[in-house]
């Protein structure tokens, strides 16, 4: 399979990777009237671009350069797990630390299945719990052949339609206007994408850490909700 169709079944929401069980923070900010139309989900949905969508580019990207380069199985292994803390500390809220490792570990053996490769069998077998989201994503994307800008618009893709979808789910809204809001975030998009690829040219602390304190808060406790939609 060629690198383009690798990244297209990728960007497909339908990839088993798990996105489809999570509102990037959507069904808490609905909940609490932050998000009740298109106008403010598509100010959410930038913000939160800006802020975690940036950080996780940046990480992907970042995890591309240094895999990438890795000449032996102990090289792989010891990048990886140098990467994965670097995302863990960036991820403060516990119930979206768990959920990026969980995301990470599907993705890895979505991926592993799609494209055998020892790479990814030892990605798999790195942590039990899996490697966070980001650096999972750029271990697949070093094993189908991407490089550091794609990986990073993947993940900002990631970043704008899962929140978006999770917007029709729980407000019904018209699927054609959500899609123009992600149209219209392509700008922003392209931007942030190479934002992250210049950051991830350096060392791997200076990475951008962008947190919003509103979205930690309510991730907390909307994981104590005795019932919802999605994981998060």
């Amino acid at each position: 399979m060629s690198t383009a169709l690798a990244l297209m079944l990728l960007a497909d929401g339908r990839f088993p990777a798990g996105g489809h069980a999570h509102s990037a923070g959507v069904e808490a900010a609905v909940a609490d009237g932050r998000v009740v139309d298109e106008q403010t989900l598509e100010c959410f949905v930038e913000g939160r671009l800006r802020t975690y969508g940036l950080s996780e580019a940046s990480m992907a990207a970042a995890s591309v350069r240094r895999l990438a380069g890795c000449v032996s199985s102990a090289q792989w292994r010891a990048s990886l797990a140098e990467l994965d803390g670097e995302a863990d500390a960036r991820i403060l809220a516990q119930p979206l630390r768990a959920a990026s490792r969980r995301l990470g570990r599907q993705l890895v053996r979505a991926a592993a299945r799609c494209w055998p490769d020892s790479l990814l069998a030892e990605a798999v077998d790195q942590r039990a719990d899996g490697l966070h989201q980001p650096v999972a994503l750029g271990a697949v994307a070093v094993v189908v052949g991407a490089d550091a800008h794609e990986v990073a618009l993947l993940s900002l893709h990631h970043g704008a339609t899962t929140p978006c979808q999770a917007g029709i789910r729980l407000l019904g809204l018209d699927p054609f206007g959500v899609a123009a809001v992600v149209a219209r975030l392509a700008t922003n998009i392209e931007a942030l994408a190479e934002w992250a690829v210049a950051a991830a040219e350096g060392p791997l602390f200076d990475l951008p850490a962008g947190t919003g304190p509103l979205l930690e808060i309510a991730a907390v406790e909307h994981h104590g909700w005795n019932s919802r939609l999605f994981v998060t």
